[in-house]
C-alpha cells in the first residue's frame, strides 16, 4: 500500500536518521537483478525527528547516492516512519464503490486522527467484507502529517528526482518480507533447523529492524504486519560504548566500528555484552506483543524472528539472539536468490544486504499490479 502510487519504474530510496540508501532492480518473469545500490551517511544535523531538516542538504547526499550507484533512473519510492503513521479500520456500507469510499474517507478520517484534516495526507485500502456485519466492509485508513511527506518530497526534487511513491515503512519491509520467505524457510537458522514460516493461523514471525537509534519490531502473520512497536535503542549506543571504553571521541569511536580496528579486548570487553543486550531488548519489545489484546485474542505462538537493519549485521547476533529467547533467528537478505548488474559489487551487496531492507522493500514497488 502506498500514500501516492503510479505504476512506473522507480528507485527504492530509503531515508533514514542515519544514511541514504538507493536500490533499483528489474525483473525478467519472475526473477528479479540488482541494477543498482548505494549508500551514505547523513551529517549531523541533516535530519531532526526522523525528517530532513534541510531538504537541500539532503537532496545533495542522495544526488550523490545515485550517482555512485550509477542509476539513470529519475522516478523514486521513498517511505514516511511508521510511527509517524495513524492506520485505523474504518467501516462502511459494503456497497461503497472506491469513489463513494473517497468522497466519504476524509469525514471519517476526522473521528480518528487527533490533527486537523487540512494538516495531514490520506490514503485508503479496501479490505474486504468485514466479519462483524454482512452490510459493511472494512477499509484501512492510513493517515500521516503533511510534513512527513513534503520534506522527502524536496529532498527528492532537490536530487533531480521525480517523487513517485510515498510509502511507509512497515509496507516497505511487508513487501521485502514477501521477497524472502520461501528462501527463508529452506535456510537452516541459527535456533536448529529452518526458519518454518507456516500460514496457519497461529503460526507469527518477529521481524526486529534494528537502526542507528530507533529499532522497530514488526509481527507478521504469514505475511501481513498485525503489531508494530517503534523502540528507543540501536547500534550508535554501539558507538557510545567504544568510546567509553577506550577513552574515543565519537567520531574516532565510529571509525574504529566501522574498520575493525580496535582493540584485542574487544569482542569480550564490548561486543559481547552490547549483543546480549540488544538481543534482551528485543525480548523486552515481544512481551509487548505477548500482553496485547491481539496475543491473548488469537491464542498465537511466535516461533521464528528476522533481523534487519545495520544491528543484523553484528557477527553472531542471530545466534545470540536465538540463545536469549530460545527461538529461530537467520538475517534477512532479500537478494539472495536475485542476479546482478556486472556494475553492481555483488559481494558488498550481500554484506549490506541487512542495511538495505526497507530501500529493497521499495524499489519492488516497481512492479505492483
Amino acid at each position: 500500500m502506498a500514500l501516492f502510487k503510479r505504476k512506473e519504474p522507480m528507485l527504492g530510496i530509503d531515508i533514514s536518521p542515519s544514511a541514504v540508501k538507493v536500490v533499483e532492480l528489474s525483473r525478467s518473469g519472475s526473477r528479479f537483478r540488482v541494477e543498482a545500490f548505494a549508500m551514505e551517511s547523513l551529517g549531523d544535523g541533516m535530519m531532526e525527528d526522523r525528517n530532513p531538516a534541510d531538504p537541500d542538504a539532503v537532496g545533495e547526499v542522495i544526488k550523490r547516492v545515485c550517482r555512485n550507484a550509477g542509476t539513470r533512473t529519475r522516478r523514486a519510492a521513498v517511505a514516511v516512519p511508521t510511527s509517524s503513521v495513524i492506520n485505523r479500520i474504518v467501516p462502511m456500507p459494503v456497497e461503497f464503490k472506491e469513489s463513494d469510499i473517497e468522497a466519504n474517507i476524509a469525514i471519517e478520517a476526522a473521528q480518528y486522527i487527533p490533527y486537523p484534516v487540512e494538516e495531514v495526507y490520506l490514503d485508503f485500502q479496501a479490505k474486504g467484507r468485514s466479519s462483524s456485519s454482512a452490510e459493511q466492509q472494512d477499509i484501512l485508513l492510513v493517515a500521516t502529517r503533511k510534513e512527513n511527506v513534503d520534506t522527502r518530497d524536496e529532498a527528492l526534487k532537490s536530487a533531480g528526482l521525480t517523487p513517485t511513491v510515498v510509502d511507509v515503512e512497515a509496507y516497505a519491509l511487508e513487501n521485502m518480507f514477501r521477497l524472502v520467505m520461501d528462501s527463508l524457510s529452506h535456510d537452516g537458522g541459527n535456533g536448529g533447523g529452518g526458519l518454518s514460516l507456516s500460514k496457519a493461523h497461529d503460526s507469527l514471525t518477529a521481524l526486529v529492524d534494528i537502526g542507528a537509534v530507533i529499532s522497530n519490531l514488526y509481527v507478521l502473520q504469514a505475511d501481513q504486519i498485525i503489531f508494530s512497536r517503534e523502540q528507543s535503542f540501536g547500534c550508535d549506543l554501539l558507538t557510545s560504548r567504544i568510546a567509553d571504553a577506550y577513552s574515543l571521541s565519537r567520531d574516532q569511536a565510529e571509525r574504529a566500528k566501522r574498520l575493525g580496528q580496535v582493540s584485542d579486548d574487544y569482542a569480550q570487553m564490548v561486543l559481547d555484552p552490547f549483543k546480549q543486550m540488544l538481543a534482551e531488548q528485543i525480548g523486552h519489545a515481544l512481551q509487548f506483543f505477548f500482553s496485547s489484546d491481539i496475543f491473548v485474542a488469537g491464542h498465537y505462538t511466535v516461533d521464528n524472528l528476522v533481523l534487519v537493519g545495520g544491528g543484523a549485521m553484528l557477527p553472531g547476533l542471530d545466534r545470540v539472539v536465538a540463545d536469549v529467547l530460545g527461538m529461530t533467528t537467520m538475517v534477512a537478505n532479500p537478494f539472495k536468490n536475485m542476479g546482478s548488474a556486472t556494475r553492481v559489487n555483488s559481494s558488498a551487496l550481500m554484506r549490506d544486504a541487512p542495511l538495505l531492507a526497507v530501500a529493497a522493500g521499495l524499489a519492488l514497488r516497481s512492479f505492483d499490479a
